[in-house]
């Protein structure tokens, strides 16, 4: 069953955005201070660590890319765009997991997520949202656009794992930084390709 949003609001009565607020809003969501437990989730990147699969920032960037561009990370990006058009893709978001640990993580951090919008934005967002589609949903219905969505989501990803592989290879602070400026490529890659890539074209 399809799964929908109802808004507690008239929209029509809000004050459009300015682009400083959505930027402003944007960081805080992806922020480590937003109160949704992501630091609790590496994405698979510690197993990746514990088989020596990374260990160094270099392989580390290309775990990243690869999540970028052809994995995980990719797929949530197409399903936070087409949930930001007004697709219903929900179904799809969890059907995509593949396996229990990656269904616990989207369905866990879509609840925070939307616990937080109903009480800082007041947007009703229903219950049983993978997180990638709580994202799309609250940022078209507070009018940022999908592709500075799409930009902050990536790179706050990539900060996250960054996060996981400085505390556990370790690489090193530096290092860190270090790699998320490499990266910066493949996410602008990503974001062009997840605006254009359609929901039937990914898998899990």
């Amino acid at each position: 069953m399809a799964v929908h949003m109802a808004m507690s609001i008239d929209m029509r009565n809000r004050t459009p955005l300015s682009g400083q607020q959505s930027l402003l809003i944007l960081q805080n969501w992806f922020s480590s201070a937003f109160p949704i437990g992501a630091f609790s989730y590496s994405g698979g990147l510690e197993t990746a660590i514990a088989r020596g699969d990374v260990d160094d920032c270099d392989s580390l960037a290309d775990w990243l890319r690869v999540s970028l561009l052809h994995g995980v990370a990719f797929n949530d990006a197409v399903l936070l765009r087409a949930a930001h058009s007004g697709e219903e893709v929900n179904d799809l978001c969890l059907a995509l997991c593949a396996g229990a640990e990656r269904h616990q993580e989207t369905t866990e951090l879509g609840a925070a997520f939307a616990n937080l919008i109903r009480g800082t934005h007041g947007l009703d967002l229903s219950v049983g949202l993978g997180y990638p589609v709580a994202i799309g949903i609250a940022a078209q219905s507070l009018g940022i656009a999908v592709e500075a969505t799409l930009v902050t989501f990536l790179q706050a990803v990539c900060m996250q794992q960054i996060s996981v592989a400085v505390r556990a290879v370790p690489i090193g602070q530096l290092e860190g930084q270090r790699c998320l400026l490499a990266l910066t490529p493949s996410v602008e890659a990503a974001v062009s390709r997840g605006l254009a890539t359609e929901t039937d074209s990914i898998g899990g």
